[in-house]
């Protein structure tokens, strides 16, 4: 696929999936921008993607540091060509009689209310030019219930519907001067990395192996294999779809087995 040219953003793009798909894109031509409120994780993740890489310190849940991450790229570019969000948090698995309500709150602030606030700018620049894509990374896990996982689950199935809510307001030109912008999701099963670090995994072995045998497949995704689909929802290979909430969970949603 061939982004020479496009000006791209990957909020959560200090590691893991992030990463990735901020490596793919640079590697297609694009200028990427990468987003993380760890600044050492980022400037250390800017360093490995390269010059047509920029990190920016930005926390996803204050509005005020959403906005000045838009201003900056729209200062220095005129324009935001592709989106993708990929903040997220979840939370220590316990039944609902038994949750932490502040825990409750911080997940559903950081994975719904955080690509909210992104949405609502990402539409007002990206609509500026034509072609505009946006995809948010939510999980299987928001396509069906996963006990002891009330908060991680409601925020992500809330975040499909945000997605396709947005899609069906920017599906068309409402406004003089503003270009159409497809929104897609996708629901990732159990994935190398970021939450799924070796050394998480090692150190929880009964829940690594629940993870492991929740997909038809018994095995972990590669980021790159999540990457792969998110590309192909921001690239014009995809130009007739939005709205869509596309599982790359190695079968986890097909159903019980």
């Amino acid at each position: 696929m061939n982004f020479t040219g496009k000006i791209a953003l990957v909020v959560g793009g200090t590691r893991g999936i992030g990463f990735n798909v901020s490596q793919k894109l640079i590697e297609a031509g694009c200028i990427c921008y990468i987003t993380g409120r760890n600044e050492d994780d980022g400037l250390t993740a800017q360093s490995r993607l390269g010059e047509r890489c920029t990190f920016i310190k930005s926390d996803v849940t204050d509005e005020a540091s959403v906005a000045e991450l838009f201003r900056t790229i729209e200062a220095r570019h005129g324009r935001l060509d592709l989106a993708v969000n990929n903040a997220g948090v979840t939370s220590k698995h316990a039944p609902i009689r038994d949750m932490d309500f502040a825990d409750w709150k911080r997940v559903l602030e950081i994975n719904l209310l955080g690509p909210l606030l992104l949405l609502k700018h990402q539409t007002n620049l990206i609509s500026k030019h034509p072609g505009g894509s946006i995809v948010n990374v939510s999980s299987c896990a928001g396509l069906l219930g996963v006990a002891r996982q009330s908060a991680y689950s409601t925020s992500k199935a809330a975040l499909n519907m945000l997605t396709q809510v947005c899609a069906i307001e920017c599906a068309e030109a409402a406004l003089p001067e503003r270009h159409p912008i497809r929104v897609n999701a996708v629901c990732p099963g159990p994935t190398m990395g970021g939450m799924n670090s070796q050394e998480r995994l090692d150190a929880n072995p009964e829940s690594t192996r629940h993870k492991l045998s929740v997909t038809v497949m018994k095995r972990f995704a590669d980021p790159s294999e999540i990457s792969a689909a998110i590309l192909w929802l921001l690239s014009d290979a995809s130009s007739f779809v939005t709205g869509a909430v596309m599982p790359v969970d190695g079968g986890f949603s097909a159903g019980k087995f």
